[in-house]
């Protein structure tokens, strides 16, 4: 194993938050599960 070199730069993969992604990943989130409780309600 290799010493690591002091300067070495440490890669970052940074992006800007796109408006609007957040409330629509939990409204298809939520729309998901209700989804699968109501196959597991129905296969009951």
């Amino acid at each position: 194993m290799q010493p690591k070199d002091k300067h070495e730069e440490i890669m970052v993969l940074a992006h800007d938050p796109v408006a609007g992604y957040r409330p629509a990943f939990y409204l298809i989130f939520a729309v998901g599960l209700l989804y699968l409780g109501y196959i597991f309600l129905t296969t009951l």
